[in-house]
């Protein structure tokens, strides 16, 4: 447990030692994922409502503000990328190289986000046994009294999420590799991550915990507008986000560039 909390220490230090510097290198992502989602919450408020809250009687909103909130929500997935690509360029790039290729040409870009679909692949293959296998566990479960099917199926989905984190960080090494434009394939990651594998574990549980609380939290101050929580999610999206991103650029540092943890 020591080295996953030495690995996820390092990755929160990253981002709050200079929390301006974290705010600067990141502003052009936020400002495309905010932006997305605020746009989506004026200008298309109609469809969210519709997706969020379905009945009888609801009205379909118009097909061009389906069409808007589509055309957003890919500007948003852009930026989580971009917000990614940023955070791996500035702190893995070293020297002058870090002021004067900041910034990445659209070919790094692409790069990332063709790989970011390829290991979504994998993890939707990789979801398939556990889903099988907590649908399983879900029948067993049925056979208890209402309280013990309950705590059963908290202790299986908390396990699942657990499973599926830790499947992440083995496979996504490949991300920080493709934000510096350098090839790394999925198996490789696998095997990279293969020192660290038991302490991944630890790491894996550690942001279940922390995407858990930020969940509660969330809920008990998400507003009731369906437009509006969609921007308080949005923040909550991007503090998770640049969590897992940072732990996947200490790996990458850690693992192929030999960086020290403490």
């Amino acid at each position: 447990m020591n080295d996953a909390m030495a690995i996820l220490a390092h990755a929160l230090r990253m981002l709050v030692h200079e929390p301006g510097t974290t705010f600067r290198v990141i502003t052009p992502a936020l400002l495309l994922v905010l932006g997305s989602a605020i746009g989506a919450m004026v200008f298309a408020s109609d469809a969210i409502v519709a997706l969020q809250v379905v009945t009888e009687t609801m009205e379909m909103p118009p097909a061009s503000s389906i069409l808007l909130l589509f055309g957003l929500g890919l500007i948003g997935l852009i930026g989580y990328a971009l917000m990614a690509i940023l955070w791996h360029r500035h702190v893995l790039l070293n020297g002058d190289a870090r002021d004067t290729d900041l910034r990445p040409d659209t070919s790094v870009i692409l790069g990332y986000i063709w790989r970011a679909i390829i290991l979504g692949f994998v993890q939707f293959l990789v979801a398939i046994p556990i889903g099988m296998a907590i649908a399983i566990l879900g029948g067993i479960g049925a056979a208890f009294s209402g309280g013990a099917n309950m705590i059963l199926f908290t202790i299986v989905g908390v396990a699942a999420g657990v499973i599926f984190i830790w499947i992440g960080l083995r496979l996504s090494v490949v991300l920080p590799a493709a934000a510096l434009g350098n090839l790394m394939r999925v198996g490789e990651s696998w095997q990279v991550t293969a020192p660290v594998a038991n302490a991944l574990w630890g790491v894996a549980v550690l942001l279940a915990v922390i995407n858990t609380i930020l969940t509660f939290v969330s809920t008990a101050i998400l507003p009731s507008d369906p437009a509006l929580s969609l921007v308080f999610q949005t923040v909550i999206y991007i503090v998770e986000g640049l969590v897992f991103v940072s732990v996947l650029t200490t790996l990458y540092g850690h693992l192929v560039e030999n960086r020290p943890l403490r």
